[in-house]
């Protein structure tokens, strides 16, 4: 996968952390502290796993 598809990727898993986290402080059900703790993890765990399933295809072939 190429740098642009990966730099989008992440693009897009940060808006939806944005839309939902601001659904979920809205509606009462997180606090604001704590949907950017989420993201930060996400933004974390996401390009870890990543790398993870790209290296055990890579490993594979």
């Amino acid at each position: 996968m190429n740098d642009v598809t990966t730099t989008q990727i992440a693009a897009g898993v940060r808006q939806i952390v944005l839309i939902v986290g601001g659904y979920a402080i809205g509606k009462g059900w997180l606090a604001a502290d704590t949907v950017e703790m989420l993201g930060a993890v996400a933004l974390v765990v996401v390009p870890l796993v990543w790398g993870q399933i790209s290296t055990r295809r890579l490993a594979q072939k």
